[in-house]
């Protein structure tokens, strides 16, 4: 069986972010207790993997899996003057500033995933936002992510 949260924590420690897997209250934890942010940090979580068997002939031969993976920031990546993401700062502010940049390195760290893993094939991706999130106040761009696993 392929250790699917080894995978997404090697790529996101190739891409230099900091990694989280679990529910969203295990996460904060992680990133409020044994974490203090730098300016222009990443974070890429990964939250509990969905999976469902495709069985022919009584033997598993792949698994449909799902799950979401965060990707964000609390500071811009200008790291000289970088803004602290606040609550007062606009949706427009926050897209501006962080949230425009974290969906291309979403979409970035997607493909190297699965263009990276031959035993992943990559169905559907569905990105979305999260503002203001965990006691750090992180904006966060989810990618939903639908793929199969192959279990040969």
């Amino acid at each position: 069986m392929i250790d699917l949260v080894e995978i997404f924590e090697n790529y996101a420690c190739a891409a230099e972010y900091e990694f989280a897997y679990g529910r969203k209250d295990i996460q904060n934890w992680e990133l409020t207790a044994n974490k203090t942010f730098q300016s222009g940090e990443t974070v890429l979580l990964l939250f509990p993997i969905i999976e469902s068997a495709n069985i022919d002939n009584s033997q598993i031969f792949s698994w449909n899996a799902a799950t979401q993976i965060w990707l964000g920031r609390k500071f811009d990546v200008d790291i000289g003057s970088g803004t602290y993401s606040q609550l007062d700062e606009t949706e427009r502010q926050k897209y501006d500033r962080r949230l425009k940049d974290l969906r291309d390195d979403l979409a970035t760290f997607v493909k190297s995933v699965f263009c990276g893993e031959s035993d992943l094939e990559l169905v559907n991706l569905r990105i979305l936002r999260e503002i203001n999130q965990f006691d750090e106040n992180l904006d966060f761009v989810v990618g939903e992510l639908n793929f199969i696993a192959d279990d040969s």
